[in-house]
């Protein structure tokens, strides 16, 4: 007998969520049993709907898994959405009104006071604030950060540990797969960059404050810190590079910044969660990485690659980092809250 908890992937047609099918695929914790589209896909075998590169290596039964719509009702007690912003607010409130726990990769709550937005290493603790949701029903409501956001905040979590952060300004440079199907238009980035990315740069000035900051009596404090930021948008496939530079309250040499990030495993090391990279950052010495094709795949696409660590000018220090946007930023992140949630009991 299958003794492992049944869960539901909400949006596993698209991209992330076809990421999240597969990452789905013999986990040792959950099995997935139901999926969730639009309701023109209603009655389709799953493996009929995905893209021949989505659908490639997964086992008959799961595409074979009859895909339901947002109204139909469901029987797994939690569920992983990779629901598209526009409709995951009114169906991620539906199933937490009817006992469910979502965890989410859509923006549609982030910012909501009592929604924990979470990278496990980094808060774990904020899963205190799922508390403060049942006085609006009685499931729960779980989010990971935006795709660059993922990559950024897992960096300066240790700086911020270490050092405490005044200032940081950064700027992305983000792969085509961030804007999901179909994208931008292939003479829009062929020998060219985007340089704005619709409503991406509020969510990475602010999400960082959130994810650093403290919960108190049930809400979190942002961190105090000011962060300003630039989204670009290059040809690029897959993997999401950030530059950075960061003033700090206590003065660091670079050799003391690459310390506390190398050195440092997170918060919940000792859970032995199935998606959690041995090391969540690791140093490239490398004078010209990280680079998207040479270092997205590290840790199974979970690990943040950090290099260029250097005395910043005027800023106290700058370096790149680059994670897999999919995994880490996405797909990923939202398994690795869901088992997070598992070993705390909440799922």
């Amino acid at each position: 007998m299958d003794h492992r908890i049944p869960v539901g992937v909400l949006g596993a047609t698209g991209m992330v969520g076809a990421r999240l099918v597969h990452m789905l695929v013999e986990h040792p914790w959950f099995r997935l049993a139901e999926v969730v589209a639009s309701e023109r896909s209603a009655g389709e075998p799953l493996g009929a709907l995905l893209s021949g590169a989505d659908a490639a290596g997964l086992p008959s039964e799961i595409t074979g898994l009859e895909v339901k719509t947002p109204g139909e009702a469901l029987s797994s007690p939690l569920l992983l959405s990779a629901l598209p912003s526009s409709v995951a607010k009114e169906i991620e409130e539906a199933a937490a009104g009817e006992g469910r726990l979502v965890v989410s990769n859509a923006s549609a709550h982030r910012t909501d006071a009592d929604v924990p937005l979470v990278i496990p290493e980094v808060n774990p603790d904020h899963l205190a604030l799922l508390d403060a949701q049942r006085s609006r029903w009685p499931g729960g409501i779980v989010t990971n950060p935006n795709c660059a956001v993922a990559v950024l905040a897992t960096c300066l979590a240790p700086l911020h540990e270490a050092f405490g952060l005044e200032r940081v300004v950064v700027t992305t440079l983000q792969a085509i797969s961030g804007a999901g199907r179909p994208g931008p238009a292939a003479f829009d980035l062929v020998d060219n960059v985007l340089p704005h990315i619709a409503g991406e740069e509020p969510k990475i000035a602010g999400e960082p404050r959130k994810i650093l900051g403290t919960v108190r009596d049930g809400v979190v404090v942002d961190a105090d810190f000011a962060v300003g930021a630039t989204a670009v948008r290059v040809p690029v496939l897959h993997g999401h590079l950030v530059s950075v530079a960061c003033s700090l309250r206590k003065k660091a040499a670079p050799e003391e910044a690459v310390a506390a990030m190398s050195g440092w495993r997170g918060h919940v090391a000792d859970l032995e969660l199935p998606t959690a990279p041995a090391h969540p950052l690791e140093i490239a010495e490398e004078v010209d990485r990280p680079q998207p094709r040479l270092d997205r795949d590290r840790g199974g696409g979970m690990t943040v690659t950090v290099g260029r660590v250097r005395a910043g000018g005027a800023l106290h220090l700058s370096f790149v980092a680059l994670a897999h946007n999919l995994v880490r930023g996405a797909a990923g992140a939202a398994l690795l809250n869901a088992e997070l949630c598992h070993a705390r009991g909440l799922a």
